[in-house]
């Protein structure tokens, strides 16, 4: 393979740009760190047989070529598209071709070849585990005999498995992974391990949530289409950006779109040009900047980190003549008018007024307001007393009454998890999904309760400037959204399915009217329910609260109806057995006996 091929193979998943010599651009806007960081993501995320050794040389030789394409004299290959560069450099190579089974790719030619390279990444196995499970110690060593090798390292293995995440959010974990060894490498080898421990699950937490986060997104746009996608991206960066104007906000908010069908599908390379070109143009807007403290302070940020900052940014302060609350009806007479014309322009201007004024509102409140507003205008604004009409069906539709509804949902939320405790609150959310759907799996149901712990430990923080219902309802509907993505709850609880199926702003509200189901017929409880045994004195935390969870799990699945008075008693009764026979010379024995005990109260709890 021609040298300058291979090097150019690396820059697939770069951030592009519109100037004549595409690569220098790249290395420029990204700087050299960047730069190889990103041509180690575009490799590892392409050629998943590939191993790091193979991939080293070719990064290194990468970088000589953004030296040379930003020289005096730049070569000839610094002006080709960086995706058929990619491609022919990779097809060019029988060994790569055959090692990562693109040989039907090679054999097809411009838009075709680029669609296969795109389809073969997409369809390449993901692997979620996060972190090395290798101790501390042997971590640490590696981290400060080479800290540039380390990250090269945790870059590829993490790319590998995650084949569908943009560069920037896998630079952004890498970052993350770096600060907690930075952290604790510093400490004695004891100390390090603890540090680890205590540092692991907050860091697997930010992961998780962000993995959640942009599959969500995708599950949205494929789900429900450019016409709720772009209602979110208006909700969300209105209530950002209050001193942009309904147009700014418009254009800003389409070209988002525009992004999202592209990185959706794993083409990386248009993803991350339009992302670019997005963030350009918004960030070279001075009219723009001077009016948003916020967007201003993300644009000065590197341009790989820019966007990430964007959408991180906390509401800027509203404009002095904005208005507190927006009074559709005396605007009734416009907001019809365009209706009529431009149903999509009226209702994105009545998001944009809510939005603006309302940063303490979830994305899925204002749809819901405007879901109603919507059926209200199609009822109405054709009629000649519209505004009379409107004001009538909209009587018992009060947007500010909605969101104090839900702030109070969700505190009440909040005030549980704190008076519960972390462990506590998961069991808790355990009970509640196994109430309304027995017939899921434990497995499906851990994953659940676990996931939505994690919304409310996130989202109920005391803090300035810190909103709990955007928060905490937009991280539940994005649960919400991968699990009906991810099972087929029509083969499991038929009133789950319903609620799957629901429009995007009701799935929620549906879920929360479920009622236990009480027609389920649960298995036979059994002994292996109830499993007790020596290896519960040694287990950690969270073993325990695993091994909790399928306790509560079994029992309630078997009566939905169970009381939370016999659920307490059953799980100290559990905590006394098992704290027993941990004390006791003869585990094995104490178990054995007790276990049978607890499996006979158990029964006898479920028959009530």
């Amino acid at each position: 393979m021609q040298l300058l091929a291979v090097c150019s193979l690396l820059v697939l998943l770069c951030v592009s740009a519109r100037s004549q010599n595409q690569i220098c651009a790249i290395f420029t806007e990204a700087k050299k760190d960047g730069f190889k960081a990103m041509a180690l993501v575009g490799l590892a995320q392409n050629l998943p047989d590939s191993l790091l050794d193979d991939v080293v040389p070719l990064v290194a030789e990468a970088f000589t070529m953004g030296i040379q394409c930003c020289s005096d004299e730049p070569l000839e290959d610094c002006n080709r598209d960086v995706a058929d560069l990619f491609q022919s450099a990779v097809c060019s190579s029988e060994t790569l071709v055959e090692k990562s089974n693109l040989k039907h790719c090679c054999e097809n030619t411009a838009i075709e070849r680029t669609h296969c390279f795109v389809d073969h990444k997409a369809k390449i196995p993901r692997d979620l585990s996060l972190t090395s499970e290798s101790p501390a110690a042997d971590q640490c060593e590696d981290f400060k005999k080479d800290r540039k090798a380390f990250v090269e390292s945790f870059i590829f293995r993490f790319s590998k498995r995650n084949t569908m995440l943009p560069p920037h959010v896998i630079l952004a974990v890498t970052k993350s992974y770096g600060e907690v060894l930075a952290t604790c490498c510093g400490k004695s080898e004891a100390e390090a391990q603890t540090c680890f421990n205590t540092k692991k699950p907050t860091f697997e937490h930010f992961v998780r949530n962000r993995v959640n986060e942009l599959k969500a997104l995708c599950i949205v746009h494929n789900k429900y289409g450019d016409r709720i996608f772009k209602a979110k991206k208006m909700i969300q960066y209105s209530q950002k950006m209050p001193q942009a104007s309904f147009q700014e906000m418009r254009g800003i908010v389409d070209k988002i779109v525009a992004t999202t069908a592209p990185c959706c599908s794993g083409d990386m390379i248009t993803c991350m040009k339009q992302r670019k070109v997005l963030v350009d143009e918004v960030c070279g807007d001075r009219s723009v900047l001077s009016r948003m403290a916020g967007l201003k302070m993300c644009c000065k940020e590197h341009a790989i980190d820019r966007g990430s900052c964007v959408e991180a940014m906390k509401p800027d302060t509203k404009p002095d003549s904005l208005s507190e609350h927006y009074d559709l009806h005396a605007d009734i007479a416009a907001v019809c008018h365009t209706f009529t014309k431009t149903p999509d322009v009226a209702l994105g201007k009545l998001i944009y007024e809510l939005s603006v004024r309302h940063p303490e509102s979830s994305q899925q409140v204002i749809l819901r307001f405007s879901k109603e507003a919507e059926q209200a205008f199609l009822q109405c604004c054709d009629k000649e007393d519209h505004a009379e009409c409107v004001r009538t069906a909209l009587a018992d539709s009060n947007i500010d009454k909605m969101i104090a509804d839900e702030i109070e949902y969700y505190k009440n939320m909040c005030a549980a998890e704190a008076a519960l405790g972390d462990y506590n609150f998961e069991k808790s959310m355990m009970v509640y999904y196994t109430r309304i759907m027995p017939q899921a799996s434990f497995v499906q149901l851990h994953m659940v309760s676990e996931t939505v712990a994690d919304v409310f430990h996130d989202c109920c923080k005391d803090q300035p400037g810190h909103l709990v219902l955007p928060c905490a309802e937009e991280k539940s509907t994005n649960v919400l959204d991968t699990t009906c993505n991810d099972d087929d709850y029509s083969s499991i609880n038929p009133r789950i399915a319903r609620c799957c199926n629901q429009s995007y702003s009701m799935r929620r509200p549906c879920i929360l009217a479920i009622q236990p189901d009480t027609e389920f017929t649960p298995p036979e409880l059994d002994a292996n329910d109830f499993h007790m045994g020596p290896e519960l004195c040694t287990k950690n935390s969270k073993d325990l609260l695993l091994s909790g969870k399928k306790l509560l799990y079994d029992v309630v699945r078997h009566k939905t109806s169970i009381t939370e008075d016999r659920l307490k008693t059953l799980s100290a009764n559990y905590s006394i057995t098992r704290e027993k026979c941990c004390a006791a010379e003869d585990k094995e024995a104490c178990f054995t006996d007790e276990a049978a005990k607890l499996l006979a109260e158990s029964v006898e709890l479920v028959k009530v």
